[in-house]
């Protein structure tokens, strides 16, 4: 079931770290939000803050797979990453400043990773987010960061992030989050839910007549065709795909 005051969250397809290839356009890289705006794709992106107090865009907890430094990125000041370059090119880790700023009123998606201390990353983003001129909703992984937007920010549009958890956690903690059982307690308004699994957890096939369902990470158009009546919209990388969300809207 689709709102209508958050319709936009389904109307436009959904870029992964922008439009990237990883090659000569970084993931979370500004020209990979660039061009996704340019392209008329909505944008997700990661947030996490720097051992200052900065909010940076970068996916993994540490620097090595992106920037071939060691440690993780939360133990750096931002000084010490803008010496950094991602995959060896000119681009460097963006502030989510930069970020609003690059992704230019398209529609964005902020995963905020999880952290110790919930409270001022999930503030300060949501100070920023007040200023952005497009459509924007949060999501996480972890249920309590979804739970503070509800009780603090509840004019956030707000998503909880699930998988299988395959191996991970205990198995009454895989349960809860694979199975989405706190949705009702964070006030989750939509899912992410990975693509590997999203057709065979029933709690999403549940939820799906009730919430927006989105499928992360699409990779191909052979996937989005097999898997799209499992979802209302998709975050996609590693291809451009066929624009049937515009063809839609315009319809």
């Amino acid at each position: 079931m689709i709102r209508q005051d958050y319709k936009w969250l389904t109307d436009i397809y959904i870029a992964h770290r922008g439009l990237f290839d990883n090659v000569g356009l970084p993931e979370n890289s500004l020209p990979a939000f660039e061009r996704a705006a340019q392209s008329s794709f909505g944008i997700e992106t990661d947030v996490q803050m720097t051992s200052d107090g900065v909010l940076v865009v970068f996916h993994d907890d540490t620097l090595l797979r992106m920037t071939g430094a060691e440690g993780k990125l939360c133990d750096k000041t931002f000084a010490e990453l803008r010496q950094l370059r991602l995959l060896g090119t000119d681009c460097v880790i963006p502030t989510f400043e930069e970020f609003l700023a690059a992704a230019n009123g398209s529609n964005i998606v902020v995963e905020i990773k999880p952290h110790k201390d919930i409270g001022e990353v999930e503030q300060k983003t949501r100070d920023m987010l007040l200023g952005y001129k497009g459509h924007y909703c949060i999501e996480s992984f972890d249920p309590f960061v979804v739970h503070w937007f509800k009780v603090h920010a509840p004019d956030v549009i707000r998503g909880q992030l699930s998988c299988s958890f395959e191996g991970a956690f205990g198995p009454i903690r895989r349960w809860i989050l694979r199975d989405l059982k706190l949705h009702r307690w964070n006030g989750t308004q939509f899912v992410a839910y990975d693509a590997a699994t999203i057709q065979t957890n029933k709690a999403v096939r549940r939820l799906a007549k009730k919430i927006p369902i989105l499928c992360w990470t699409v990779r191909s158009q052979q996937q989005y065709d097999t898997l799209h009546d499992s979802f209302d919209n998709m975050i996609f990388d590693s291809f451009v795909p066929e624009r049937k969300d515009l063809q839609q809207i315009e319809r």
